[in-house]
């Protein structure tokens, strides 16, 4: 395999971002040893300074790693050339390197990373878990450290915290594929249905037979596509299954007379936007309700713990999908209508030729849509809208008792259906992965290729998300560990003071928080359980601003999770589906975000005013 080699001022970059995060860090540190020193209790005081020195040690690492690659990368006398840049210089480091960064760039003028000879994507499945354990041996390090020094080991109540060991790092994923064994099954179970579903080719044939009937008014085909997909991120986190997508709907884009970017825009956008705005998105919101749950906090209004469900904040995230839904289709609406009139005016001009000759629109490469893939399509639908109903917990919501005498009458009647289940609206992971194992199940049996292949499929489509459990294991161990050593503590501790001062400045630092670890943890799930429940959760609820009016809840806080997290893997170039769907578009990068940067800033700027506003919405719609 060719050797991937990072350019220069892809390595600078790095730099710049390091002296920035280090800066961030000793500012810190100051504002928390000066007007920190006079208004929060010792045990806040330790959180900021373990906070500022966890930031300082990742921007030190971070420095020291980038200039190793640049020192190995150019010529002799570059070291000192590099630290004669001041790159270990707080703020002037970042403004003396960033003078050379725009220097670099001039020597790759009009150059994407695509374009760029040096430069190949390439996907590491395993970047993730590896941080995951990385910051787990810094914690358990960091606790070791702080506890030698300031001998904290008991919480408020006198409750003794565990100083975790090697063996405790080692034992962590364990501990953690047996804590999340329910999400974890859920999701392998849904791996299995999507993968009977595709292998069905359903979808394919149903978006190019609907493609087929809107020859002629393809405008349409941009509102259509869009909403489609938007559903599949926003039900169940759709987004690597749009890659197939791209052969079906770039032709078709290109020859209604649109250019290659609007073809992403429809398509990465449109599950993106789903996302961003999950509604119970398993991979966001059902591991970050989860992780609330797991985390045991204690609600100071009614002391008793906080358990949360899939129908907290529904409501308001429904909103969420509905706005950020609109702004996409009338933006990528109105690009395509101006490629459309004034083709000159595409930011890919020069390369429609090629894409006019790599996509040929060719009818009979679409799939047929025959009667098992219409009923494939049928059950694929129906699944979904079994899982939002059940979801949704009607008698909170409505006061009508219909579902449950509903089941209860079913039991009387039907005795042999069992009673595990429970009413429509009490539904769970282990009744949704029931419902999917069902679906799946019979899709297959549809399609019936022999019990060999059903066996096969269901393991490929389970392998598919065998990384997401990993990930998940490590991010629970991790938390788990966090909780055990009571570090989480000092953490939040650092955090709530914050956030104590005032709802909206807290819902800023929250949410452009969310986005920065998102770019370190992009996975959801992982970012669920290792940052949001043993960390974010409990600084929300112990601000002394949870559960009041123009105050936090936990569902904001979940939205805030999925809007920040969902916009960086949406622009980020460590993003898998987004590289990859701009490379099989043959759109690049550089291209794609000119195109695109003023959609990213309004989706961030309107899901910031929606969290502030929501501030001050009834728990009806915000939940807890």
């Amino acid at each position: 395999m060719k050797k991937v080699i990072i350019p220069i001022y892809k390595l600078n970059k790095g730099i710049v971002f390091g002296t920035l995060l280090l800066t961030y860090a000793i500012v810190f540190f100051i504002l928390a040893r000066t007007v920190g020193y006079k208004n929060m209790t010792n045990g806040e005081l330790i959180g900021c300074y373990v906070n500022a020195g966890i930031v300082a040690a990742i921007a030190l690492a971070w420095i020291i790693f980038t200039t190793w690659r640049i020192v190995k990368r150019t010529k002799k006398n570059s070291l000192t050339n590099w630290i004669v840049a001041g790159q270990y210089i707080p703020l002037f480091g970042a403004i003396s390197n960033y003078i050379i960064l725009k220097k670099e760039l001039k020597k790759y003028k009009d150059r994407s990373l695509l374009k760029d000879p040096n430069f190949k994507h390439k996907k590491d499945p395993m970047k993730v878990q590896i941080l995951l354990v990385v910051i787990t041996i810094v914690i358990v390090l960091t606790t070791w450290l702080v506890y030698s020094v300031v001998g904290h080991t008991t919480d408020s109540d006198g409750n003794v915290f565990v100083i975790p060991g090697i063996i405790d790092v080692v034992l962590s994923p364990i501990k953690g594929f047996i804590d999340g064994a329910e999400i974890i099954i859920y999701l392998l179970v849904m791996g299995a249905f999507l993968q009977a579903v595709n292998s069905s080719k359903a979808l394919e044939a149903g978006i190019g037979r609907l493609v087929k009937k809107l020859k002629g008014k393809e405008l349409i085909i941009i509102p259509i596509i869009m909403f489609l997909f938007s559903i599949g991120g926003a039900v169940f986190g759709m987004c690597e299954e749009t890659i197939p997508f791209y052969a079906i709907v770039m032709p078709i884009v290109l020859a209604a007379g649109f250019d290659g970017i609007t073809g992403v825009i429809i398509i990465l956008f449109g599950a993106g936007i789903g996302v961003c705005s999950s509604i119970i998105n398993p991979f966001m919101i059902m591991t970050s309700v989860d992780a609330v749950n797991a985390a045991g906090i204690i609600n100071p209004i009614t002391g008793n713990t906080i358990v949360m469900s899939l129908s907290d904040g529904i409501v308001f995230r429904i909103i969420v999908y509905v706005v950020f839904l609109a702004i996409g289709i009338v933006f990528s609406t109105l690009y395509a209508r101006k490629v459309k009139a004034h083709p000159q005016k595409s930011l890919v001009y020069e390369l429609s030729d090629i894409h006019k000759t790599k996509f040929i629109f060719d009818e009979k490469a679409v799939p047929v849509l025959t009667t098992k893939r219409k009923l494939t399509l049928i059950i694929f639908t129906l699944a979904f809208v079994f899982l939002i109903i059940g979801a949704i917990p009607w008698y909170e919501l409505t006061g009508w008792d219909g579902l449950q005498r509903l089941n209860a009458w079913l039991i009387d009647v039907f005795p042999f259906l069992g009673t595990g289940v429970g009413a429509v609206g009490s539904w769970y992971l282990a009744t949704f992965a029931m419902l999917f194992l069902v679906a799946a199940t019979l899709i297959t049996m549809l399609n019936w290729k022999g019990a060999n292949n059903f066996y096969d499929e269901c393991m490929v489509g389970a392998k598919d998300f065998l990384s997401v459990a990993i990930e998940i294991a490590l991010a629970r161990g991790l938390s788990i560990i966090l909780t055990d050593s009571g570090f989480n503590i000092l953490i939040t501790n650092g955090i709530k003071g914050a956030l104590g001062v005032n709802a909206i400045l807290g819902v800023i630092i929250l949410f452009v928080s969310f986005i920065v670890i998102s770019i370190f943890i992009p996975s959801t799930s992982g970012f669920a359980y290792a940052v949001f429940g043993p960390i974010a959760a409990p600084a929300i609820v112990g601000s002394g601003l949870y559960g009041v009016t123009g105050g936090y809840s936990l569902a904001g806080g979940i939205a805030s999770t999925s809007i920040a997290n969902g916009l960086v893997n949406l622009s980020s170039p460590t993003a898998g589906p987004f590289v990859i769907g701009c490379e099989m578009a043959h759109v690049p990068l550089k291209n794609f975000y000119q195109a695109a940067w003023k959609l990213l800033l309004i989706l961030f700027l309107v899901g910031l005013a929606l969290l502030i506003i929501g501030l001050w919405l009834p728990k009806s719609i915000m939940g807890q």
